[in-house]
C-alpha cells in the first residue's frame, strides 16, 4: 500500500486545497479522479484518513408515516413499491463513502470493508506493489507481491481486520494458515467399498454412445421417479440416497442418479429436452458417457472425503508463503483465534 502511506497523504492534507464544499476531503492521486480520496478523521487524539472508492447505497425500511414526514421535507431518495398483495413498503436509501480502509500514525493500513468488489481490488491493486484477487480455492481475498531478484513471491490471505505495514505489506500480527491435505492411505481405505462400483461402471460408460446412454437414463429415472420426468433429479439429495443404495446391487443405474442428482454433463436439461419434441435434440455440447463418469467419480470421492475428517491430514503455512489452491478450504488464525478473510 505504498501510495497510501501515511507521510504522502498527511503531505497532500497540508498542501492541497481540499474539495470544494468540505473540509477534510482531499484527492489521493488526480484531482479530477473525484471518486477516489481520502477522508481526514480523528481517532483517539490522533489524526488518521479514511480511503474512499466511490460510494454505497444502503436501503432503510420506513413506516408510511416517517415515509410522509420525509416527503413533506423534500428527502431524495425516497421510494415506495405495492406488492401483488397490494400491501405497500417504503424505503429511503442512504448514500455513504465507500471506505475501503483506515491508514492511521503507524503507517499501518486497516481493512475495514465489509467487502471488496472487484473493482475495489483493482484500486488497492493500483496502490499497491503488487495486487488483489479472490481466489476460491485459497479460502477468497488474496494478496499477491512481486517477483523478487530470487523469483520468489509471497502472497497473504485478507482477512477482516487486517492491518498491514503500508511500505511492506507485513501484517502487524503474525498470521497462521491451516489447510488440509488427504492422507490417502487412510482414503484409499475409504474409497475400497466404492471399487467394484467404479470398475463395473467404467467398463459399461465406455461401451455406450450418448444417445443409448440417454435413453437407459429416461427408463432409470421413470423406474425410481415414476413418469413426470419433467420434475425429476432437482433434488440432488433424493437422488443422492436412492443411489446410495443400489450401489452394489444396480451400479449403472446408481451412476446415474448420482448423476442427474448432481447434474453432471447438465443431464437434467438434456433429458427434458430429449423428452419434448417441441425441442428438439439435447445440447450439442454433451460430454461423452465416460466423461460424465469421471466426473462423477470426482465428486463422489470428495463427498465421500468431507463426510469423513479422520482423512485429512492439517498442514500450516506461514505469513507470506505461497499454500497450494484447495478444495478443503483453509482457516485462517491470527493470535490464537480464527478470523474470517474476505470472500
Amino acid at each position: 500500500m505504498q501510495a497510501l502511506n501515511y507521510t504522502r497523504l498527511n503531505s497532500i492534507s497540508n498542501s492541497v486545497s481540499p474539495y470544494r464544499g468540505s473540509l477534510n476531503r482531499f484527492p489521493i492521486g488526480n484531482r479530477r479522479h473525484n471518486n477516489k480520496y481520502f477522508l481526514v478523521g480523528d481517532e483517539n487524539g490522533e489524526r488518521v484518513f479514511n480511503v474512499v472508492y466511490g460510494q454505497h447505497w444502503k436501503s432503510v425500511q420506513l413506516t408510511k408515516q416517517e415515509h410522509d414526514e420525509l416527503v413533506k421535507q423534500g428527502a431524495p431518495r425516497l421510494h415506495a413499491y405495492q406488492d401483488s398483495d397490494g400491501k405497500w413498503d417504503y424505503y429511503k436509501y442512504d448514500v455513504k463513502p465507500n471506505i475501503l480502509g483506515v491508514v492511521r500514525p503507524d503507517n499501518t493500513f486497516e481493512f475495514t470493508c465489509g467487502n471488496y468488489g472487484q473493482g475495489d481490488r483493482g484500486i488497492l491493486s493500483d496502490y499497491s506493489h503488487g495486487y488483489f484477487c479472490t481466489d476460491s480455492r485459497r479460502g477468497g481475498m488474496t494478496w499477491w507481491g512481486r517477483v523478487d531478484s530470487n523469483g520468489k513471491r509471497c502472497m497473504m490471505p485478507i482477512h477482516h481486520g487486517m492491518r498491514v505495514d503500508c511500505e511492506t505489506m507485513k501484517p502487524t500480527k503474525p498470521i497462521t494458515i491451516i489447510g488440509k491435505k488427504v492422507d490417502r492411505k487412510v482414503g484409499k481405505t475409504l474409497l475400497a467399498q466404492y471399487q467394484d462400483f467404479y470398475k463395473t461402471t467404467e467398463v459399461m460408460t465406455k461401451a455406450m454412445d450418448y444417445e443409448v446412454f440417454v435413453r437407459t437414463t429416461v427408463e432409470v429415472v421413470k423406474e425410481y421417479f415414476g413418469e413426470d420426468v419433467s420434475q425429476t433429479a432437482w433434488h440432488w439429495q433424493t437422488c443422492k440416497q436412492k443411489a446410495d443404495a443400489i450401489v452394489d446391487s444396480a451400479p449403472l443405474d446408481a451412476a446415474i442418479l448420482y448423476i442427474m442428482g448432481w447434474d453432471i454433463g447438465s443431464m437434467r436439461w438434456n433429458l427434458r429436452r430429449f423428452m419434448d419434441t417441441q425441442y428438439g435434440r439435447y445440447s450439442a455440447h454433451e460430454d461423452t458417457p465416460h466423461d460424465m463418469f469421471l466426473n462423477l467419480k470426482r465428486r463422489l470421492n470428495k463427498e465421500i472425503y468431507k463426510a469423513n475428517s479422520q482423512v485429512f491430514k492439517s498442514v500450516e503455512y506461514s505469513s507470506g508463503e505461497v499454500y497450494p489452491p484447495s478444495e478443503w478450504g483453509y482457516t485462517i488464525i491470527v493470535d490464537g483465534v480464527e478470523v474470517k478473510q474476505y470472500d
